[in-house]
């Protein structure tokens, strides 16, 4: 059958070709279906990239915002108002004192589900009523329980009906906290409601002595503002690393230096004043200065990082575990301290480091050494000490006491400091010139060209009948002549 129509190839069926093409087109279908899915996964993955990063700042903000609070206080002042300028006419006129109650606004973080906050202690300073309000609407009333004035932080407990539990902020590690690290400050600025700001840590173990003589803060770039202290500076994950303290400022707001005090040191401050009802401070009792370049390479070491050792205090436990004057220490707790205010820091903020063995690295004699010391509480002032000069003099009915460690701690002077200090004078002060009058915190250098090293040096100087007196003090790095006749 030489005419009949043949398709496709000879010895195959004329359907073949048609299955061919078939095939091919679902080929070519399952083809573009892959190519379909794979963009659908491409687009699908990148808005899951975009959302993870959106959320992982706003689940942080989620986690942390119920544990911010604001911080509000009212505080009772009595004005007297002047209807004249002149002193004398004053005192002549008498107008009646007006009270007024002052109402401010701050920020606190709730700790622990049981009502403790935290807030910085100027804050709540002088309030007669304290009450923390919620992000969820719900007010309580709160008490002050304990405070470090150093380190400018208040703990609070918050009255709770029974059965109530507060939303607790989770505690992060604020020792692992590195130089452009993101943070985020939460608190309730100028009063407007509670706000996030984002930034960066801008630097760890910033000391500063304006803040404080004890420990070191993180600086962030995150806006502070006047409202935010004793807010929450959180990391990524939404753990408390810092509780905001501070700004450097010359506008009033946010100039993008702000402070925050490191949330290890928060939590050893919150766990003294909960179980103890103050804050214990460890101490070393020695005395020390940031080492030099010029100095580490005359002791031959190998880089400048330590605390050249110059005073250590007798009966310490710096004394008792060896430590001596010329001394390098280059680490406490398996830790680097590369000045004093480091190591303050680590003192106060490592736990459980209060009558425990401690290592302590020094570098002695061209080589590394490890004593050991055992760091307790600092010594409580003695009231029992204290003198009060009796006699007709310029110092009568004054109160004087002896330095010790934790009077010098208190005034900030160095801590193997000796002499006597002012600590109460009467409401009459006799001793007045230029405009100067002793205050608490004086310290007594000599009278008459006698030399004052304790309140008794003082009062038998006080009592040689003289129609002339010459007191010298010292206030702060200022010293004052004083001469009475």
């Amino acid at each position: 059958m030489k005419n009949m129509l043949s398709f496709g190839v000879q010895g195959q069926s004329p359907w073949d070709g048609v299955a061919v093409i078939a095939s091919r087109r679902r080929g070519n279908l399952s083809f573009f279906s892959f190519l379909l899915a794979i963009s659908i996964s491409i687009i699908s993955l990148s808005l899951q990239a975009q959302e993870a990063t959106r959320a992982s700042f706003n689940r942080a903000v989620k986690q942390a915002a119920p544990a911010v609070v604001n911080v509000l206080t009212a505080k009772l002042v009595v004005e007297k108002p002047m209807l004249v300028a002149d002193p004398m006419l004053q005192m002549l006129i008498k107008t009646p004192a007006r009270a007024k109650v002052e109402r401010s606004l701050g920020s606190g973080v709730i700790v622990g589900e049981n009502g403790i906050v935290v807030t910085n202690l100027h804050v709540i300073q002088g309030a007669a009523a304290v009450k923390i309000a919620l992000n969820d609407g719900r007010e309580f009333p709160a008490k002050l329980i304990g405070s470090d004035e150093k380190l400018d932080l208040a703990v609070l407990r918050t009255q709770l009906p029974t059965g109530t539990k507060l939303p607790a902020i989770k505690f992060g590690n604020s020792d692992t906290l590195e130089t452009g690290d993101v943070v985020l400050a939460l608190g309730n600025p100028y009063g407007i409601g509670q706000s996030v700001s984002f930034g960066v840590v801008s630097a760890v173990e910033r000391s500063n002595a304006a803040l404080s003589q004890y420990g070191q803060f993180i600086q962030t770039d995150a806006a502070i503002n006047p409202g935010n202290s004793g807010g929450a500076l959180i990391d990524s994950t939404g753990a408390l690393v810092g509780i905001n303290t501070a700004i450097f400022t010359r506008s009033g707001g946010s100039q993008g230096i702000g402070f925050a005090t490191p949330s290890n040191l928060v939590k050893t401050i919150v766990k003294d004043i909960v179980e103890v009802g103050r804050v214990v401070r460890p101490w070393l009792g020695a005395e020390g200065q940031a080492i030099t370049p010029s100095v580490a390479e005359e002791l031959g070491m190998g880089n400048a990082n330590g605390i050249l050792i110059t005073a250590v205090v007798g009966g310490s436990p710096a004394s008792a575990a060896g430590l001596r004057q010329g001394d390098v220490i280059v680490r406490l707790a398996g830790k680097e301290v590369a000045d004093p205010a480091a190591l303050n820091d680590r003192i106060l903020a490592t736990p459980n480091l209060l009558n425990t063995p401690t290592s302590l690295v020094i570098w002695r004699g061209g080589k590394l050494q490890e004593l050991t010391v055992n760091l307790t509480a600092l010594p409580p002032r003695n009231p029992a000490s204290q003198v009060t000069i009796r006699g007709y003099n310029p110092l009568t009915d004054t109160v004087l006491e002896p330095l010790s460690p934790a009077l010098n701690v208190e005034l900030g002077l160095p801590l193997s400091t000796r002499g006597t200090v002012v600590v109460k004078v009467p409401e009459k002060a006799p001793l007045v010139a230029f405009n100067i009058a002793l205050q608490p915190g004086d310290l007594l250098l000599s009278i008459n060209g006698n030399e004052i090293k304790s309140p008794r040096d003082a009062q038998e100087a006080l009592n040689a009948e003289r129609r002339k007196w010459q007191i010298r003090f010292q206030r702060g790095e200022k010293t004052f002549n004083l001469i009475l006749q």
